[in-house]
């Protein structure tokens, strides 16, 4: 199973985990989530989705170099070790 590092540069996310670096083995950015919920509250959810579903545009995930929304990566596996960046937006959203 590939080891996933998720990398928290600033934000709501780093304060809730108290982490900058967060390392796991799953296959998938929504296991990467579930994960991280169990461990630190469901609240993490909310921080990429509105009760809705739809994505809130205040977090880029940045994987090899591309910037994705929560939506758009929740089910791609991943098959090699990754490392995946959090970076909060700066300002108003998208």
């Amino acid at each position: 199973m590939p080891k996933i590092t998720l990398k928290i540069m600033f934000g709501p996310l780093r304060s809730m985990i108290g982490l900058d670096e967060y390392t796991v083995e799953v296959e998938s950015f929504k296991e990467l989530l579930d994960k991280i919920s169990e461990k630190y509250g469901e609240q993490i959810y909310e921080l990429f989705f509105a009760k809705n579903g739809k994505d809130y545009p205040f977090n880029h995930i940045i994987i090899d170099g591309k910037i994705y929304r929560a939506s758009e990566i929740m089910n791609i596996k991943f098959h090699e070790d990754k490392i995946i960046y959090i970076w909060p937006a700066l300002n108003g959203g998208v």
